[in-house]
């Protein structure tokens, strides 16, 4: 994930600049580091930061959206709470990819001695291995553990980039998905839009290539993964939502058949 991607959106739609030119400065992996402030009500459930307010994140610039103790945001927390309600992933023995890590989730994971971890990004220098998600370097089944977060949608053949998540997974493995996600409607598709801008002004995105809808299980299914959505609205209650400022949000936890 991108901390400081807003400062250089302006450049990227005014000399079209593609993703690879943009995602290997290694500065923007650098979380910015801010006072948390006094104590309040809102609670990272990762770091445990507690703050009376959280910090503005995103291209609009979304309030009370990034915890300034690890860098979190809505996403983050969310999927951190699932994985520790309801997986076995910090106690279970597990060969775990992770793909475009998040330095929070990767600092957590990487230390579990339960756990053989390796990250993955096409892009990042600090990755374990650097490589295309719709090529990977890895035999059948290597993996028990898959994590995308808000990957798939920076790809433009994202059917081969999910064939390739499910291949690497061992029979009975699990990928947990995020994507950017509206099931009121079907996918927006634009894989073949070459132009940052016209990606910005369609999905919200320069480097985005699609709003996945609610055929995107079809989509899961058609690798061969058996994917269950989560709403988070399912996984907590409002004054939980509130109080580890989590929004609406789905992921996909998809067992390898």
């Amino acid at each position: 994930m991108l901390h400081d991607l807003g400062r250089v959106v302006g450049a990227i739609a005014r000399d079209r600049l593609d993703e690879a030119a943009v995602y290997r400065r290694e500065r923007l992996y650098a979380r910015p580091r801010a006072p948390a402030g006094p104590p309040g009500v809102l609670e990272c459930p990762i770091c445990g930061t507690r703050a009376r307010r959280f910090l503005r994140f995103g291209l609009e610039g979304r309030r009370n959206a990034m915890c300034p103790g690890c860098g979190s945001v809505e996403r983050h927390r969310f999927l951190w709470l699932y994985l520790t309600a309801r997986t076995d992933l910090l106690t279970g023995r597990h060969r775990v990819l992770h793909a475009a890590p998040e330095p929070w989730l990767e600092a957590r994971l990487r230390g579990l001695p339960n756990l053989r971890y390796r990250s993955l990004d096409r892009f990042n220098p600090f990755a374990d291995v650097q490589a295309d998600l719709t090529a990977l370097p890895f035999a059948d089944g290597t993996f028990d553990v898959v994590i995308a977060n808000h990957v798939l949608e920076h790809i433009p053949d994202d059917a081969a980039a999910i064939a390739e998540l499910a291949r690497v997974l061992r029979p009975g493995g699990r990928a947990v998905l995020m994507v950017p996600f509206d099931p009121k409607g079907p996918t927006q598709e634009g894989a073949g839009i070459a132009d940052p801008a016209e990606r910005m002004r369609r999905f919200g995105h320069p480097y985005h290539y699609r709003i996945n809808g609610r055929d995107f299980p079809d989509r899961l299914a058609a690798a061969g993964l058996a994917p269950m959505a989560v709403d988070s609205r399912a996984l907590l209650r409002p004054h939980l939502r509130r109080r580890f400022r989590v929004n609406r949000n789905h992921l996909f936890d998809c067992r390898r058949r």
